[in-house]
């Protein structure tokens, strides 16, 4: 039954580290083994459900399941919580997914977590209690621990409702002055300084580059501030801030960072003991209240050894958590990643959007939808009223290109349906492609397919294929196709005689990231090897890799390098042979509609066609979609692959169909179309 299904995906596990804290496994373990699409589906059903758990139990550890990046844990996020960002936090951290200056709409940011020295323990907190406005959640990522390595760099983590009581039954008076508020007082430096745990500058902590701008920064927060003549620091007093709240369980909670500041803020510029003032009188904490506090924490809190690939969703309401001293000797990588977000509508809207689908998260935090419109082989006449029908129908994601030879027509539905109200631009996903003519002469590619979609901006800006073409000027012929010159008498196609390199070429898409005119930039119709090297010269990450995959050419390897580098894979014809009978590079002999393979699935999901079953195989291995139709009914075809999964076996059935069969490979139509011999994936 589905029932039993969704029970499979998700079953609870227990671990001899866990406690049992008011009758609730601390934390709750959830084990499973999807990847992170179908993980996203399942938190799109189980969403509030997972939200009372880690309230009911502090926390929930997600174990098992099929998490091979940052930016595969960012997606699945992205379906459970919404971003906040780091401001005014004191540890030093380094933005891995995401982007400062657009938060909201994407995944959450992922950034690293505190980049204090290993051998320095991190003290007990609450995320970000000692500003205005903390999280709700605070989450963690474990990208890689070292197998069999030394105990060390455990996550602990604590329930503070549990503190609370005991500070009620063994220092009243205490607590009584700490519910009244507290103040933290921090001294923070000009620049970041990695080898303190509250080394984080001032600058970094708000954004800002001036003093003015972080004097106007803290005055909106409440924070008094005090300029050092030494080195420009600066010390900062918080305003009364609570240090008991009532958590999401509706239990009196010890909400603050007093046991981290007491104890962890020591450096050359802060003196712990008078890192916390109670906000009634301004004198400092206790020595013996504190001390009983301490001790009664490291008694009651988990610290579960990490393993790879597991996360941790922490209520930030009910426990606070700490890192553990380790040693990096002998080879050992521990990387472990956070992401703080909140509960709020925002998510409940995201999950309202059509189809509830899943995105792959891009690097900048960009959300790319799983399936969408493909515009390759749409004739003008019908371009802009199918791509208009797609984006009414829920379609948000719309690939184009110079070659299709239609963005005019791309651009005519994609604003008429912005003009309609039916979405805002924010919520498009457009994709374009720089022609191979344009290697040399990227800026001009891309401002030319910009004025034919009528848009400021393309969301993602792909090299159409690794071959340098010999530039042909916008008014001598566009788009110029592959022909150099179709009035010569031998025409063919022509390489480049400006000796441009793919890292040239990849240069110059990186300058358009920093003119804001591409959000995102990628590669298509290239293998590992030359992806590892984009990846080792990038200054702005590739974010997708768009490349021919079906079941008759699954590209297993290609696949599982790039979700391992985070890079996102796009795949094109997802039908296999279904677009290229009609251009005589396939025959209908070649068809998977009629594969028995294919119809055997079908069998099992009576209301799903071939080509449903076959976009399904492409989705819940990991890539985004892109088909092309005409026809409207298609188009709700197309898109309807999100209620219905496809089994181990199924999915297997389906990958055994690979015969590494390429149908758009230039080393083949190349010669016998342009006259020019050019194989590239050889």
């Amino acid at each position: 039954s589905e029932e039993a299904e969704r029970a499979r995906r998700m079953e609870a596990q227990t671990d001899e580290a866990q406690k049992t804290v008011y009758g609730k496994a601390f934390p709750l373990i959830l084990a499973g083994s999807e990847n992170f699409v179908t993980l996203q589906e399942e938190l799109l059903r189980t969403r509030s459900d997972v939200l009372k758990k880690a309230s009911e139990h502090g926390a929930v550890l997600f174990r098992g399941f099929d998490l091979k990046s940052p930016e595969e844990w960012a997606a699945v996020l992205s379906k459970v919580l919404v971003g906040t960002a780091y401001v005014g936090g004191a540890a030093v951290r380094k933005l891995i997914v995401g982007s400062e200056d657009r938060l909201m709409g994407g995944a959450p940011q992922v950034v690293t977590t505190n980049e204090s020295p290993p051998s320095e323990p991190i003290p007990p907190h609450h995320e970000l209690a000692q500003t205005p406005n903390p999280p709700s959640h605070i989450c963690f990522y474990c990208q890689e621990n070292t197998k069999g390595a030394p105990e060390g760099g455990a996550t602990s983590i604590c329930r503070s409702d549990l503190i609370y009581d005991f500070l009620a039954d063994e220092h009243p008076s205490f607590l009584e002055k700490l519910e009244k508020g507290v103040k933290y007082v921090k001294v923070s430096p000009k620049t970041d300084d990695p080898s303190s745990a509250l080394g984080r500058s001032w600058r970094s902590a708000y954004g800002v580059d001036t003093k003015a701008d972080a004097e106007k920064a803290m005055t909106e927060r409440g924070y008094e501030f005090e300029w050092l003549p030494e080195d420009d620091d600066c010390k900062m007093t918080s305003p009364a801030l609570p240090a008991v709240k009532v958590g999401t369980n509706g239990r009196k909670v010890f909400f603050n960072q007093i046991i981290a500041a007491y104890t962890g803020w020591i450096d050359t510029r802060n003196d712990p003991t008078k890192a916390v003032l109670f906000a009634e009188d301004d004198t400092t904490m206790p020595e013996e209240p504190m001390r009983d506090l301490v001790r009664f924490v490291e008694a009651n809190e988990v610290s579960m050894p990490w393993q790879t690939g597991d996360f941790l969703l922490l209520d930030n309401t009910i426990a606070c958590h700490a890192r553990q001293p380790y040693s990096l000797a002998n080879g050992r990588v521990r990387k472990v990643l956070a992401s703080i977000a909140n509960n709020n509508d925002d998510v409940q809207k995201r999950q309202q959007q059509p189809k509830m689908m899943t995105h792959l998260a891009l690097p900048s935090g960009d959300l790319l939808p799983s399936a969408g419109l493909g515009c390759w082989k749409l004739e003008k006449a019908e371009c802009a009223v199918v791509v208009y029908e797609a984006i009414k129908a829920g379609y948000r994601l719309i690939d184009s290109a110079a070659d299709y030879g239609n963005e005019v027509e791309t651009g005519k539905g994609i604003r008429r349906a912005l003009e309609e109200g039916i979405c805002e631009r924010s919520e498009l996903f457009v994709v374009s492609k720089l022609w191979n003519t344009f290697h040399a002469h990227v800026r001009e590619g891309l401002e030319k397919t910009l004025e034919d979609l009528q848009l400021d901006y393309v969301d993602l800006y792909l090299i159409h294929f690794p071959i340098a073409q010999k530039y042909v000027p916008i008014a001598t012929r566009y788009p110029p196709e592959w022909i150099y010159d179709p009035t010569h008498l031998s025409p063919r196609m022509e390489f480049s005689d400006e000796k441009v390199t793919y890292e040239q070429t990849y240069r110059a898409m990186e300058a358009l990231v920093d003119a804001k005119l591409a959000r995102n930039i990628g590669c298509c119709n290239i293998g590992t090897a030359m992806l590892r090297q984009v990846l080792a010269y990038a200054r702005v990450k590739p974010a997708v890799l768009q490349v021919e995959m079906h079941p008759r050419n699954t590209q297993h390897k290609l696949l599982r390098f790039a979700r391992e580098a985070g890079v996102q894979v796009m795949a094109f014809s997802n039908l296999a042979s279904a677009s290229y009978v009609e251009l005589q590079m396939a025959s209908p002999e070649d068809s998977l509609m009629l594969h028995p393979a294919v119809l055997d699935i079908c069998q099992d999901h009576k209301n799903k066609t071939p080509a449903q079953i076959l976009l399904r195989w492409g989705v819940q291995r990991g890539t985004a979609v892109i088909p092309k139709t005409t026809k409207l009914h298609r188009l709700q075809e197309n898109i309807n692959l999100f209620d219905f999964t496809l089994s181990p076996d199924q999915m297997a059935s389906l990958d055994a169909l690979n015969a590494n069969r390429r149908y758009n490979d230039p080393g083949h139509f190349c010669q016998l179309a342009f006259n020019t011999f050019c194989p590239i994936y050889e």
